[in-house]
């Protein structure tokens, strides 16, 4: 398979990195998703589909349909196939699947656009408190489809476009409970199996740099952003204080996003209006950091930006430390239960 490591990023299953590193147990959320996009454009003829496997934000797998190459993303994910060739062939025959589905979405909605694109997501979320969100749904030129009740196995129409295909996709029962068990139990397996093989990404603590920043937004309104980058685990805090009362969270703008090197950015702003002798305070806490980050703000008319490390010692950026594995963990790939629509009009 092809191999992509995030560059500056140390994390090996088959060799042995000695480096300082602070680990924790696999507590908190974690997701697994498979993503599936087909498209086809009508007026070339011309298809495409990819597809990405992901575990907490980061992707493990990546197909490309147009070359039919199967990328590894991280070094440390074992591939559930003997050979190249078995992946290729496997997800080749998903990509027609999906290449089929949007052309029967295509004949039946009859719509006039030229472009058309289907997008299917299914996977699994199991939350801290060792509950369990499980989805199957597909979207249509960007909007809703049908998507799948896990909880009583059947298949929903978002759309009276999509009332044939949900009867159709509801006429065997013993597929939508093999679905249901995959979505409920062996996503859930693959979790912890996939947060084993990938100890030393998930069990690493990674300390955010921050920085404060202004934008004119129109006159006399700027917005304020406080933003955290580079931080792992995903979880973080940040609060804006106004002269040491906390802002409420209904006046920020919350965004958090991931990034290339297998970290996180949250940035939290809002616009203010206030004279210039209030104070705005930014406080940051992160699990890599043994003390609060805090940084004042006041206007500025220069529109600059402030920016600090952390005031008290943090754990700084780690180079996280992993033992070889010795059993390969095979994994069954979950979710290749596909329906294949027959009835046209």
């Amino acid at each position: 398979m092809g191999l992509l490591v995030p560059s500056g990023y140390t994390c090996y299953s088959d060799s042995i990195t000695t480096a300082p590193a602070r680990f924790m147990s696999h507590t908190g959320d974690h997701s697994h998703y498979f993503f599936d996009t087909a498209t086809k454009d009508l007026t070339s003829n011309m298809t495409s589909y990819t597809m990405r496997r992901t575990l907490d934000d980061i992707t493990l797998l990546w197909y490309n349909g147009d070359d039919e190459v199967v990328e590894r993303r991280v070094p440390w994910y074992k591939s559930p196939y003997a050979t190249l060739l078995d992946a290729s062939e496997e997800f080749y025959s998903m990509q027609i699947n999906m290449l089929n589905i949007l052309h029967d979405y295509i004949h039946y909605a009859n719509h006039m656009q030229v472009f058309h694109i289907v997008q299917k997501l299914q996977g699994c979320t199991l939350y801290d408190n060792g509950t369990v969100r499980a989805s199957f749904s597909y979207r249509y030129n960007g909007k809703p489809f049908m998507s799948l009740n896990v909880e009583s196995a059947r298949w929903t129409a978002e759309t009276p476009e999509a009332e044939m295909f949900a009867q159709i996709s509801n006429s065997d029962e013993s597929v939508l409970q093999r679905i249901r068990f995959i979505l409920v139990n062996t996503c859930i397996q693959h979790i912890n199996e996939l947060l084993s093989l990938g100890n030393c990404t998930f069990s690493r603590k990674e300390a955010p740099v921050v920085k404060v920043t202004q934008y004119p937004v129109d006159n006399g309104t700027l917005m304020v952003r406080c933003r955290a980058y580079g931080h792992y685990p995903k979880n973080i805090s940040i609060m804006w204080y106004k002269n040491g009362q906390q802002i409420s969270e209904g006046k920020l703008e919350r965004t958090t996003l991931p990034l290339l090197d297998l970290t996180y950015l949250t940035s939290l702003s809002f616009n203010v209006t206030s004279m210039a002798d209030d104070v705005y305070t930014c406080r940051v806490n992160h699990s890599s950091m043994l003390r609060d980050f805090t940084q004042d703000w006041r206007i500025s008319g220069d529109f600059g930006d402030l920016s600090s490390a952390p005031s008290g010692p943090s754990v700084g950026s780690v180079i996280a430390i992993c033992l070889a594995v010795g059993l390969i963990i095979v994994i069954i790939v979950f979710g290749s239960v596909y329906f294949t629509i027959t009835e046209r009009e």
